[in-house]
């Protein structure tokens, strides 16, 4: 989709790679400017160079300015800012950049937004952590990292949404521009369905994930952990039958989906029930018999364990190196449409203006593909059956993935709901679903069939599987995918429990990489003309989400990274210690840290000059040591000695969602909720130089564009009003 593009990648750590990995694997040429010193990521992250070199990448290093001048005039994107290391500069020139070369789009990775200009601190995900409040978004008591870098994957996702965006907008204007967002941001991508202030807030505003959850994941006779999901039709009814639990209270329509009045233990399920049964049997009878019933469950494997299952290696989301080593791929599935058609002409103040989005999504994933869409200008049609979506009852996740939309509510086992459906889709640029395999086809919408009505579509569908393969049947939900491809395992820490993330980051992610694959495809259509079917599993945005992962020849993993045991870090260079009033998050990068940390200790002997050597004893003497400090005292006594140093702050969501600087850079987005008034929530969380971006429109209650959307269609009165008294919209 992106064959035609020159990409110049002069970004650090992290972010950036993973970025540059992406366009590469859509096709672009990527050019790695390396730092006239040296890039040391290479030393922190082992995939780094797999990254770099992701389809062929080509890297530079030594490059004068006048050769750099060469390239960049020659490019069309570039990728600057990223991590920091006290042994490099970051590159952050991006609006220089942009003045000497009009036609350039370049994403900018900053370390915070603007608005945030008292808080200069270093751009390191443990530290980025701390500052923006996430380390404190699972336990009420205690601090703990999210194992996955959370920073920098989402600023990786949210900076490609803006970056494609921003070259679809160039290919209708002719001009370029700077695209910013930040790690800040990338942090606060995961609490988007967490974080929301409302005026007049009931019960539902109110209802939010618990702290210190009590997901259902228990361990079985054979030690094996699994991870099963209650909720939807009939599913505690059936989860039951499979279980052996005999409860006469429960009826075959009981759903199970969680109240806001459940306790927070039983939020999920009768936790101490479904541990005694699932105890007494082993994992193996037990996933048999809830998968024959078309329920979620897997179990708990290590990062890298689900690899080799045949429906991982059908979606081709696993590569292989010309040396032999296996490697993350590309997660989304694409297949341009047969016949091109004209290529599409227009543009306007935001970057998708005059862009249609037609949205059959549910709960999460699908959703929050087009509520990205509709931050950067795209008008969106949500279109849901007439018992409406079931994430409504949980508003701050809802408004989180359908801000912005208009609604209208279709009986789609009607005829003429099916009719105006498919009339719907013809009005439009991109439909996106996320319907159980052959749902779709079976209402006349799969990729194929919209194709028929109108050949230049882009067609996303987000099965939790994928639309073919032995699993494509399974019933897939964020929780048991987060299971599956090694996140609870890593989170846990070593020789604990599993641990699932509350953020539902898998549901998140398989979101923006539908975000990022449409924008693509508006990209190539606006170039060549052709449409195109996309489809990105679940299950893939899971195996995405550990890109760090390497697989030898000898199929041994090369960065099985696991939590500590006492779920501080993954080493004791990057990781929480407490204080006597707090915590405080340390980063220990560069000689000068690791010299004044063994000055600082006394460890000399233990600590040598390899931080990749330090083993628990490190970690225990400093704990030990800075136990002693306040928070204030460990800041200043650490920063001295050149080590960097962020209090894990608490409470952070207010600050975010009341400061007066950030709605203007993005962050956050107001509106007027018909019955909740004022809505602050987490917002588009891009920058644009040019274009605008965001908006202030709320997430409609069901049906509320339903008689204006018929209009558009052409429905006369008459029409309109046989269409709500025979309930085929609502």
């Amino acid at each position: 989709m992106l064959a035609d593009l020159t990409v110049i990648n002069m970004g650090s750590g992290m972010a950036p790679a993973l970025i540059a990995k992406f366009l590469a694997e859509l096709g672009a040429s990527v050019i790695r400017v390396e730092p006239p010193d040296g890039d040391p990521f290479h030393d922190i992250y082992p995939a780094y160079g797999a990254w770099l070199g992701a389809a062929g990448n080509a890297t530079q290093s030594g490059v004068t300015g006048e050769q750099l001048a060469s390239l960049l005039a020659n490019a069309d994107v570039c990728i600057t800012g990223g991590e920091d290391h006290p042994d490099m500069t970051r590159c952050s020139d991006a609006a220089s950049l942009q003045q000497h070369n009009s036609g350039l789009v370049i994403l900018d990775i900053e370390a915070y937004p603007p608005g945030m200009d008292s808080c200069c601190g270093p751009a390191v995900d443990i530290l980025l952590q701390a500052r923006s409040g996430l380390v404190w978004e699972h336990f009420t008591g205690r601090p703990i990292p999210m194992s996955f870098s959370p920073t920098n994957y989402g600023a990786a996702l949210r900076g490609l949404c803006g970056l494609l965006a921003a070259l679809y907008e160039r290919e209708l204007s002719g001009r370029g521009q700077v695209v910013a967002t930040s790690l800040f941001e990338g942090a606060l991508t995961w609490v988007a369905g967490l974080w929301c202030d409302v005026a007049d807030p009931g019960p539902g505003t109110n209802f939010v994930m618990p702290m210190d959850p009590y997901p259902l994941v228990f361990r079985c006779a054979d030690g094996v952990y699994i991870h099963i999901v209650i909720g939807g039709a009939g599913s505690k009814y059936r989860m039951y039958q499979a279980l052996d639990i005999d409860d006469p209270s429960v009826t075959p329509d009981d759903s199970g989906m969680p109240k806001p009045t459940d306790d927070p233990k039983n939020f999920f399920g009768e936790i101490d029930l479904l541990a005694e049964h699932i105890a007494k049997k082993t994992s193996r009878e037990l996933l048999d018999g809830i998968w024959s019933l078309g329920l979620p469950a897997e179990p708990v494997l290590a990062p890298g364990a689900c690899w080799d299952l045949p429906q991982i290696q059908h979606n081709g989301v696993i590569a292989e190196g010309e040396d032999g080593v296996r490697h993350v791929g590309h997660p989304i599935v694409s297949k341009a449409s047969a016949v091109p058609l004209n290529k599409r002409t227009g543009g306007g103040e935001q970057p998708l203006s005059g862009v249609r989005v037609v949205d059959f999504g549910a709960f999460v994933a699908g959703p929050f593909a087009s509520v990205v869409l509709a931050d950067l200008g795209a008008e969106v049609v949500k279109v849901e059956p007439l018992s409406g979506d079931p994430n409504r009852s949980i508003f701050r996740s809802h408004t989180a993935s359908n801000r912005g939309k208009r609604a209208i509510s279709l009986n789609m086992k009607e005829p003429d709901g099916i009719e105006i459906a498919r009339e719907l889709c013809c009005s439009a640029d991109i439909i996106t679903s996320n319907f159980r395999t052959g749902v779709a086809g079976r209402l006349g919408i799969a990729a194929a069939q919209l194709h028929e009505l109108k050949p230049e579509l882009i067609a996303l569908e987000s099965p939790g599987y994928g639309s073919s393969g032995p699993l494509a049947e399974r019933a897939g939900f964020d929780m048991v995918m987060q299971a599956l491809c090694g996140h609870e395992f890593r989170a846990g820490g070593k020789a604990n429990e599993p641990i699932w993330n509350r953020t539902s980051m898998v549901d998140y992610t398989g979101g923006l990489l539908g975000t990022i694959g449409t924008l693509a495809a508006l990209y190539h259509r606006a170039h060549s003309g052709y449409g195109m079917a996309l489809e990105i599993p679940l299950v893939n945005a899971g195996v995405y989400l550990l890109s760090e992962l390497l697989q030898t020849t000898e199929a041994e993993f090369d960065n099985i990274m696991q939590l500590n045991a006492t779920r501080t870090g993954f080493h004791p260079a990057e990781a929480l210690y407490q204080t006597t009033d707090g915590w405080i998050a340390v980063a220990v990068r560069g000689e000068k840290a690791v010299a004044g940390l063994s000055s600082l200790l006394g460890l000399a002997e233990v600590l040598g000059h390899d931080p990749e050597q330090w083993d628990e004893s490190v970690a225990d003497g400093m704990a030990e040591r800075i136990a002693r400090w306040s928070t204030e005292e460990a800041t200043g006594i650490l920063e001295a000695k050149g080590i960097w140093v962020e209090e894990c702050r608490r409470n952070v969501e207010q600050e975010v969602l009341q400061g007066p600087d950030f709605e203007k850079a993005g962050l956050v987005q107001t509106s007027v909720h018909p019955l909740f008034g004022k809505v602050r929530e987490l917002g588009v969380m891009m920058r644009f130089s040019r274009s605008e971006v965001g908006h202030h429109r709320y997430a409609q209650v069901p049906g509320e564009s339903s008689r204006q959307l018929l209009k558009e269609l052409g429905k006369s009165e008459d029409r309109i009003a046989a269409l709500l008294e025979q309930t085929v919209v609502a």
